[in-house]
């Protein structure tokens, strides 16, 4: 019976102490408050910041680390994980991005390419591919991609689509059935180019043939010279 009594003495302490313990574990658990972590990868740090302290957490950087891909002063990595449920009043432990800068694409459209390379070695971008594109603005910068306005990294890459000549093709008539006067009238009307050689040197002197630099029945452009000798 001692032995009972004894027992009780020393387990009745380590009971009433373990289920105090499981108690107070418990009720901390059930009306602690929680959150969702949100996700602050690649916002700026200000933006972070704000978002984190609307949760009821709290930012701390870790270090900066240098970042090709990611903008300057943006987030790349964070601990806690986002979107899972944490308690309020953690920190947030981030890293940051040391660049390079991010910025607004300026606008080259109506520069002509080298105006627009000037702008390029100013902003530190970099000239990817120009593309000729028939277009009534010969010579000029007609469009580009990424577009005026986006945001782009520090030595991002850009396309220009340069306006080129507008060429027109034609369908050479038989020279042999039509009249050189007839056939003259008709260029200048299209304003098709061409030059009359003289092989007597004496444009007076009978014309016994006609010779035309582009063959009969045969396509050509605008912007060629047809060579027409007279002999």
């Amino acid at each position: 019976m001692k032995l009972i009594k004894i027992l009780l003495y020393v387990l009745a302490p380590i009971a009433v102490f373990g289920l105090s313990t499981y108690l107070t574990i418990s009720l901390t658990l059930k009306f602690q408050q929680t959150t969702i972590c949100p996700d602050v990868r690649g916002k700026t740090v200000e933006e972070a910041r704000e978002l984190i302290k609307d949760k009821g957490l709290s930012l701390v950087v870790m270090r900066y680390e240098r970042r090709n891909d990611v903008p300057y002063n943006h987030i790349t990595v964070q601990k806690p994980d986002a979107n899972i449920s944490t308690k309020k009043g953690r920190v947030v432990y981030v890293i940051v991005s040391e660049g390079p800068e991010l910025m607004k694409v300026p606008s080259f459209v109506g520069l002509t390419p080298e105006q627009a390379q000037l702008v390029l070695s100013e902003k530190h971008l970099v000239l990817e591919k120009t593309v000729m594109v028939p277009h009534e603005k010969a010579g000029k910068i007609i469009a580009q991609v990424p577009s005026s306005g986006s945001d782009i990294l520090e030595y991002g890459r850009i396309t220009f689509f340069v306006g080129s000549e507008i060429r027109y093709y034609y369908f050479m008539a038989d020279t042999k059935n039509i009249n050189y006067n007839e056939l003259a009238d008709e260029l200048d009307a299209k304003r098709i180019r061409y030059r009359v050689n003289y092989a007597r040197g004496d444009q007076a002197a009978s014309r016994n043939g006609i010779e035309y630099s582009v063959l009969p029945r045969t396509i050509f452009s605008s912007t060629e010279e047809i060579v027409i000798n007279i002999y």
